[in-house]
């Protein structure tokens, strides 16, 4: 009996491994369908055309203020660099807050992402307005997610950026439109922080981001039963994986509350009215965490849900900086377009 018992088990697990296993012709045959999306763009490759600009220009039309904030959310004190064009009345002024990937800094936006270049050319040709710039340092060493680990009330990122840097944001323009994005680690930030707090942001962006969290470690199918999976720490000695548990706890059902994937479909869809959503991803970037695939999973459910997006590959580019030095130009415009209108 015990042994009957066991084969079935094991071929049943067998049977659900093959069936849910993400082979090869499913993803063509997934991207196929969203390469026929009017919102999806494939872009050719881009080189990165900065026209010679020097740091004295570039910085020189900036006001960059580097500030420590002590905050009451989290037990060490957070970085924030905060970027404001010169000579510019900022009561108003449209605000993006961009968040960085795991284990990198808000510097990066500034010296990798060629974020002040890229604005600094499009503003020359007359293709945007005004605008500034908030970048929080993720905390925990650039590996915090934004988020509040599950047991730890010492450690409550993502109440820090809702609560201390967004005030921050309102004290210099009170009424400026606000956006919110992010890369890879961030970009998932993005997305869960501007879906929890929609009716704040207008527009919600994301770049190579881990925007279906648990695509990264199984697969999409399994999602249905991960409500119901206990995950104990002594199976991984992975530091990031190890890490990942202890913020986001063993329990499948309290990571998938964090999921932007899974959020989306629980929400009002009212709410996602006059609301934009912007992502973009290399098409080599598929390993080691998938994060084409989990493009490809977030592009269907705002299809699906008609929700206001727009979505953008770019070839040959992978999980690099680089690679957002070249897209950071399109989602300014974008961003621009959003916070120009008239309600």
């Amino acid at each position: 009996m015990i042994i009957s018992l066991f084969v079935t088990v094991v071929f049943l697990c067998l049977l659900f491994y093959f069936i849910t296993y993400p082979y090869k012709f499913k993803f063509a045959r997934k991207l196929k369908r969203v390469l026929l999306y009017e919102e999806v763009q494939y872009n050719k490759e881009k080189e990165l055309d900065l026209q010679n600009l020097s740091k004295e220009e570039v910085y020189g039309n900036f006001n960059i203020e580097r500030k420590n904030i002590k905050s009451v959310h989290v037990k060490e004190t957070m970085k924030v660099i905060i970027v404001t064009p010169k000579n510019v009345e900022l009561k108003g002024i449209p605000c993006l807050i961009l968040l960085h990937g795991i284990r990198d800094s808000s510097e990066d936006w500034l010296e990798r992402g060629k974020l002040l270049e890229n604005y600094l050319i499009l503003k020359k040709s007359n293709s945007i307005n005004n605008m500034m710039f908030v970048l929080p340092d993720s905390g925990y060493a650039g590996e915090s997610w934004y988020t509040n680990f599950y047991e730890d009330s010492n450690f409550k990122y993502e109440d820090y950026i809702m609560d201390e840097i967004y005030n921050e944001v309102r004290k210099i323009t009170p009424n400026g439109k606000l956006g919110i994005a992010g890369f890879s680690m961030g970009g998932y930030a993005a997305y869960k922080i501007g879906l929890k707090n929609i009716r704040k942001f207008h527009v919600i962006g994301s770049f190579s981001g881990a925007v279906s969290l648990i695509r990264m470690s199984v697969n999409r199918r399994v999602m249905r039963i991960m409500k119901y999976i206990y995950i104990p720490r002594f199976l991984f000695n992975d530091l990031d994986k190890t890490n990942f548990i202890r913020i986001f706890s063993p329990w499948g059902w309290r990571i998938l509350k964090q999921d932007p994937y899974s959020i989306i479909k629980v929400m009002n869809k009212k709410e996602f009215n006059g609301k934009n959503f912007y992502l973009s991803v290399g098409a080599e970037d598929k390993e080691p965490y998938l994060m084409f695939q989990q493009w490809i999973d977030i592009v269907g459910r705002l299809k699906k849900y008609n929700i206001n997006f727009k979505g953008y590959i770019y070839k040959n580019e992978y999980h690099t900086w680089e690679f957002i030095s070249k897209d950071i130009s399109c989602f300014l415009k974008y961003f621009n377009e959003i916070a120009n209108k008239i309600d």
